[in-house]
């Protein structure tokens, strides 16, 4: 054996070779000496007896190499490549730009179809603004800021996002692209909305599932789920028919009104077609509805022309008609007064203007039930119909209601003269007016269908639509220029609720409203029961047809008369004044006389006489000796004139209030409307001299009255007239005296009635009616606290019923 030293190949460092071994053993195990001269004992390569194997070079290692990855590697990864590159195609890393309240963060994400950039950002309490390959998120606390900002102000995303871009400007944080921040967060907002809204939807599914199963619905036939969402006060009691004490309470109240200021303008390139319609639902009822309400009402018109309902009425036939209180007069003189009664008048032009405005359906309690969105220029009848019977749909068959319309006993003249519904429906209905547009009503149809006269209503006024077309103004320009969808998704997004707020402020008013009235009422002195008897006396008197509207008649053609006879009197003093001058050659151009004095003053005199003596040879015997005594009375002409004089009074009145409604109602405040409203004011302003004028006239006249009454020269039982006083004469109400002509009518008994003399029993029915609204109201309050109360206890249980179920769903998967 070689003990020399040995290189290894291809290298110059020294090698030591093994040490032999000592000894031998079976099994290929061997002992190496070592230094200090103990054995160790080794593994060797062979069992003793085994053959030893071959040695395999290189190339017969990469031949093995090959055989195997061909044969049995590679086609085994095959089917585990294809479906990872399945699952990893569409893996993308994308970078978003998060804004939040204080910063903008910059982030990444590793997207895929299993794990798109929406759930991750939600995940994250980031919301995408497109749905597949966002480049912007927004904190969810944001949008829900936004959310509720655009509830108590003008939407306007524009303005949000340019204050908030400049807010994180000042603090370093920027965007690349300009005006990225509207786009992206407009179309973000928007479907966060639609997510809050089909969240909310949701979950009431399953809370009503819960109800259902738990049984909270009440033996009784209820009104519907949706109507007890909108407004649990009126329709959330768990039994509302053991609340019925009395035959005059009703069991809820509602108001309707139209709005002509939500307008929209028409697109002339046709941009409709790029407003998707809306995923969530909304208030708004749908139009194919209302174009069935529509020809509906179009066949019940038609065929009531063929059975001749519109048959021609004379003007001495004044009747009241089949299901009606008042007069067809009394009606005739309302439809006059109000744009809202003719179908026919244009508020709008429909030639600029797509959505001409809303109608909308509110209970007492301010809260919307449903919205229409009026296409024509007027104020359609089919529109209110339509929500009318959409109502009927939800409530029970056996719930009275109460209407409140500006037009109320326009519509149930209506209702009753075509038969639009059947007469079960009809029978559940009353209709009064709305308190803001009672000064338009005759003073016999506000007796009947004013709501502080009639019985049941308590303090309802009707006022809640008003209210809404208030909250709803900053919303006029913006959603002038806005699609269709876009429109109606803004509009139903204006909600708020705080029914207990409402409770307590309508109680406190309600109990204010009560002292004055009992106060005013034990100032009186006068009894109840004789207060109430007087009240039925006046209705029963005010809204009956016949003599008085005859009678007026009478007098309207003798003061005509008298009018003629004065300016035929003038012209013959005329006439005989320029007959002496030509006597007494004070003409300085006579030929210019000669022909002045027969074309002109002769031809007006033969003109005037001619007029009078028709309409003397129309009066009948008893009107002539009217006439006859009214030449020879000074008190019957005194009367004349002061209630001729009261009747153009009430019309400024009427005329004025119509005036100031542009005002009123002036939500736009562009340069163009303000230059109207203030030239209307001015209009107004030049008016009132006049008015003023008037009531001066009038108030001598009722000094003169109140004289020949003293001196015994009027008639026996004779009533002075109310002057008219000019301290808050613009601010009249439905019980002062300008609307009653007390002493200016004749009666058919001698003696006045204390409801038309008297003044403490005028002023007693007046604070007995406030007081007997307030017990009603009193008693709707409460009933009202006891529907939120079960209404809450039943809701509470139905929720946790949902969320117990849904928690054993959850431990069962």
């Amino acid at each position: 054996m070689s003990t020399g030293f040995r290189h290894p190949r291809n290298s110059r460092a020294f090698y030591l070779p093994k040490e032999p071994p000592v000894l031998v053993l079976p099994g290929r195990q061997h002992f190496i000496q070592r230094e200090q001269g103990v054995p160790v004992l080794k593994q060797s390569c062979a069992d003793t007896g085994s053959q030893r194997q071959p040695r395999v070079n290189g190339r017969q290692k990469r031949i093995n190499q090959w055989n195997r990855w061909a044969t049995e590697v590679i086609p085994s990864l095959l089917p585990l490549f294809r479906a990872h590159l399945h699952e990893t195609s569409n893996i993308k890393c994308s970078k978003f730009a998060c804004v939040l309240f204080d910063r903008i963060e910059n982030i990444s994400l590793r997207t895929c179809k299993c794990s798109t950039a929406p759930h991750q950002l939600m995940s994250m309490g980031l919301f995408a603004c497109t749905p597949i390959t966002p480049s912007l998120a927004v904190d969810l606390r944001v949008l829900q800021f936004v959310k509720t900002l655009f509830v108590r102000q003008t939407p306007n995303a524009t303005a949000w996002c340019e204050a908030l871009e400049v807010f994180l400007a000042e603090r370093g944080h920027t965007l690349k692209s300009k005006d990225s921040l509207r786009r992206h967060f407009t179309n973000a907002y928007r479907w966060y909305c639609i997510l809050v809204l089909q969240n909310n939807d949701q979950i009431s599914k399953v809370i009503d599932a819960a109800r259902l199963v738990n049984g909270s619905s009440g033996e009784h036939q209820q009104p519907s789920d949706y109507l007890c969402a909108r407004c649990p006060l009126c329709f959330g009691a768990r039994d509302w028919q053991k609340s019925r004490t009395e035959e005059q309470m009703v069991d809820c109240i509602v108001c309707i009104d139209a709005c002509f200021t939500q307008k929209r303008s028409k697109n002339p390139r046709g941009a409709e077609g790029h407003d998707p319609s809306n995923p969530s639902q909304m208030f708004f009822l749908p139009p194919d509805l209302i174009a069935k309400m529509k020809a509906h009402v179009e066949q019940c018109c038609s065929q009531g022309q063929e059975c001749g309902r519109r048959a021609p009425r004379t003007a001495d036939n004044d009747i009241v008609e089949e299901g009606m209180q008042v007069p067809v007069s009394v009606l005739d003189g309302c439809g006059e007064s109000f744009k809202a009664a003719d179908e026919k008048r244009e508020k709008v032009s429909t030639q600029f203007f797509t959505d001409t405005g809303l109608m909308a359906l509110l209970c007492r309690h301010d809260r919307i039930l449903w919205l229409v969105n009026m296409t024509t220029a007027g104020e359609k009848q089919h529109y209110a119909l339509v929500l009318i019977q959409q109502l009927c749909l939800h409530i029970p068959d056996t719930m009275r209601v109460r209407l409140l319309y500006d037009i109320g006993c326009q519509l149930e003249h209506c209702l009753h003269k075509w038969n639009f519904f059947d007469h079960p429906l009809l029978s559940r209905f009353q209709f009064v007016i709305s308190v803001f547009h009672a000064y338009g009503h005759q003073w016999p149809c506000q007796v009947v269908y004013h709501p502080r006269k009639r019985p049941g209503f308590g303090l309802s006024d009707g006022k809640g639509c008003e209210w809404l077309w208030s909250a709803l103004k900053p919303l006029i320009t913006p959603l002038r220029v806005s699609g269709f969808h876009q429109r109606m998704f803004v509009l139903d997004m204006q909600s708020l609720s705080a029914f207990g707020i409402w409770l307590s402020c309508r109680w406190a008013h309600c109990q204010a409203w009560k002292r004055a009235a009992n106060t005013g009422l034990r100032s009186c002195g006068i009894e109840e029961g004789y207060l109430y008897d007087q009240w039925v006396s006046q209705v029963e008197h005010q809204t009956k047809p016949g003599p008085r509207q005859s009678k007026t008649k009478v007098e309207e053609e003798i003061g005509r008369i008298l009018e003629l006879e004065k300016l035929v009197n003038a012209r013959k003093a005329m006439i005989r004044q320029l007959e002496i001058q030509l006597m007494s050659n004070q003409i300085d151009n006579y030929p210019s006389f000669q022909l002045e004095l027969p074309a002109d003053a002769r031809a007006q005199h033969n003109k005037l006489s001619e007029s009078l003596r028709r309409h003397r040879a129309a009066l009948g015997v008893d009107a002539k000796g009217s006439l006859t005594r009214l030449r020879q009375n000074k008190y019957l002409q005194v009367r004349m004139n002061a209630l001729a004089v009261k009747t153009r009074i009430r019309e400024r009145f009427h005329h004025r209030k119509f005036e100031l409604k542009r005002i009123e109602r002036a939500y736009r405040h562009t340069v163009g409307e303000q230059r109207l409203r203030s030239h209307t004011k001015m209009a107004v302003k030049r008016h009132e001299p006049t008015l003023l004028r008037l009531v001066l006239t009038y108030n001598t006249l009722c000094g003169i009255f109140a004289t020949l009454i003293r001196q015994r020269k009027a008639v026996r039982g004779a009533v002075a007239p109310h002057p008219i006083s000019r301290d808050g004469l613009y601010e009249l109400d439905v019980d002062d005296d300008i609307w009653q002509d007390v002493g200016l009518v004749d009666d058919d008994s001698v003696d006045p009635p204390p409801w038309l003399a008297d003044e403490d029993v005028r002023e007693g029915i007046k604070y007995l009616l406030e007081r007997d609204r307030c017990l009603e109201e009193e008693d709707r309050v409460a009933r009202e606290r006891c529907h939120l109360q079960e209404w809450l206890k039943a809701e509470w249980d139905a929720v946790v019923l949902a969320h117990t179920r849904c928690l054993e769903v959850n431990d069962h998967d």
